[in-house]
């Protein structure tokens, strides 16, 4: 006789069959993560880039009014400068704390774009009073500050003059309601 070698139990091919199945399910699952994960880092670095890119600030300016939009990473964030009288050097907080000759009727207003994320006390609107006017470190004259969200945006507004009269006020005024965030 012949002995007989016992055959291997049926149910554990069954078995091996699942566990290859659920190696696979899990497989396509961390797959499928890494996927969304991945559109999901792509999609935050071009929303970020496009809003750097499409969000400045821009300003009208009036008669004997100049203008000059800075957007320059190493200045600060996105601005829009506008001066009546001549323009000085730029890179020291956009021209406000320059030592320049300031005429007593001068009004400088600069308007910067610090984005979605800062939190100054806001206004309803980019205004400034006789009041606001005094004096801010690094500043030589008379400077005020006002602040608004525009687009999702917060603009900061600094405003100095050569001498606080209410037409310098008024005019700063003037200047700053043609501010808005707008398309670079």
């Amino acid at each position: 006789m012949s002995a007989q070698v016992p055959a291997l139990p049926l149910e554990v091919d069954p078995l091996i069959a699942e566990a290859k199945q659920r190696a696979r399910r899990r497989r396509l699952l961390v797959l499928g993560a890494l996927v969304v994960i991945a559109a999901a880092a792509v999609g935050t670095a071009v929303e970020l880039q496009a809003s750097k890119k499409l969000l400045g600030v821009c300003g009208a300016t009036r008669s004997g009014w100049q203008r000059r939009t800075v957007d320059n990473p190493a200045l600060g964030p996105p601005a829009v400068v506008l001066t009546n009288f001549r323009f000085g050097r730029m890179d020291d907080f956009y021209g406000l704390a320059a030592s320049q000759h300031w005429p007593a009727r001068g009004v400088m207003v600069v308007v910067m774009n610090e984005g979605p994320a800062a939190t100054p006390p806001f206004r309803s609107a980019l205004r400034v009073g006789r009041r606001d006017f005094v004096g801010m470190e690094g500043m030589r004259q008379p400077a005020a500050e006002a602040a608004i969200r525009s687009q999702g945006r917060v603009l900061e507004a600094y405003a100095e003059v050569g001498t606080v009269t209410p037409a310098t006020v008024a005019a700063a005024n003037r200047a700053l309601a043609g501010v808005r965030a707008c398309s670079a």
